[in-house]
């Protein structure tokens, strides 16, 4: 095949590959789906939010567009190399499709079409270790990579080209880069398993994971989520203010909130205030993508607060004690067992907010629902 035809193809299998099947089923049942869920426009999220019927349709559309090109380009010359390299426009256009902004999925429906049509003892392999991944720890993310990862290994053992071999580690590369967040959350035991049934999260699970998927959302995307309130716990629903910590082990790397609501829902402030934790905090500087795996979240649902008159009011060991200055607040410093006295809570607040202590700021004894 010369080099323009082919060129001419893997052009055709990237916008093939890019239609946004997942978000346009989305869009027929009236949702966003970038809106719910983990964001992804693939079968396992639309799963999620959507049920069994449109998470069939959109993984068999996915792979179809992965196997249309492949196959036709193999049976065309019957070269493993070059239908791999079309292949993987396919799932190029799938993860970075223009449609979407270049953005999209990550490329496992897609990429199970592309090897059933050039190499399906290869898809067939892959599959078994997805299978065995998934059945053992229910996590459909580990089974992607895992079986990501057996691609390329498999191809080399059934004695593909070379040039196909290093096509399908390109591909595999890209796949287990697009889930880096997953790898994250896996390592930190936070990773969401799989189940048929979906049952509604507990308050603490439905707090921590929207604070974390709206803060990766918009470091790297800038996409500010909206919460599916039908989903949520009916606290989350109904207004209320809220803190949002981030951590990176014991170090504290982003702290915002306020004292009275600022939007409609604790959801909606727990979205706000943990996106401005992550890049607006004036004491530390912006989280970068690459801190995202190892960030740690604490939310701090307010249930009472009132001015300070005495440090005797406070309880280190269950207040909070916040600082206001020029009308805003400045730190909020959580009972903490190393926090021995008032006095020290209420020093911590004032160097946490870099005030100066004679400053004429205005103390709140702040009672919270810790959750994470």
């Amino acid at each position: 095949m010369e080099w323009q035809r082919l060129l001419v193809a893997m052009l055709v299998a990237f916008g093939i590959g890019s239609l946004p099947f997942g978000y346009w089923i989305g869009r027929m049942r009236g949702i966003d789906i970038r809106q719910y869920g983990s964001g992804n426009i693939g079968a396992t999220n639309v799963f999620r939010v959507l049920g069994a019927k449109a998470a069939i349709a959109t993984l068999l559309l996915d792979a179809f567009k992965g196997w249309l090109p492949t196959f036709v380009v193999m049976q065309a010359i019957h070269r493993d190399a070059y239908a791999l390299l079309v292949g993987a426009a396919a799932i190029l256009g799938h993860t970075f499709s223009p449609w979407m902004g270049f953005r999209g999925g990550k490329g496992i429906a897609t990429g199970l079409g592309v090897l059933l049509g050039a190499a399906p003892t290869v898809a067939g392999i892959a599959f078994l270790v997805w299978l065995g991944a998934f059945g053992l720890t229910r996590w459909v993310s580990l089974g992607s990579i895992l079986g990501a990862a057996a691609v390329p290994i498999a191809a080399y053992w059934l004695g593909h080209s070379p040039e196909a071999i290093a096509i399908l580690a390109i591909a595999a590369g890209v796949v287990i880069w697009r889930h880096r967040a997953n790898i994250g959350r896996i390592l930190r035991g936070q990773e969401p398993r799989f189940t048929w049934r979906r049952a509604e999260p507990s308050l603490e699970q439905a707090v921590l994971e929207l604070a974390q998927v709206a803060v990766e959302r918009f470091v790297l995307e800038g996409t500010l989520i909206e919460p599916d309130l039908k989903r949520l716990p009916r606290a989350l629903r109904e207004p209320g203010s809220v803190f949002v910590a981030l951590y990176q082990g014991e170090q504290l790397r982003g702290l915002m909130g306020s004292l009275k609501p600022q939007k409609p829902t604790r959801a909606h402030e727990i979205i706000h205030h943990a996106t401005r934790a992550a890049l607006l905090d004036p004491h530390r500087p912006p989280v970068e993508p690459e801190e995202l795996p190892t960030l740690r979240y604490v939310v701090y649902l307010v249930e009472s607060y009132e001015p300070l008159r005495d440090s005797s009011q406070v309880d280190p060991q269950r207040d909070a004690v916040l600082v206001e200055w020029h009308g805003r607040a400045q730190a909020l410093v959580p009972p903490s067992p190393d926090i021995r006295t008032p006095q020290q809570q209420i020093e911590r607040a004032f160097a946490r907010g870099g005030i100066p202590r004679e400053a004429s700021a205005r103390l709140y004894r702040v009672r919270l629902n810790r959750l994470g």
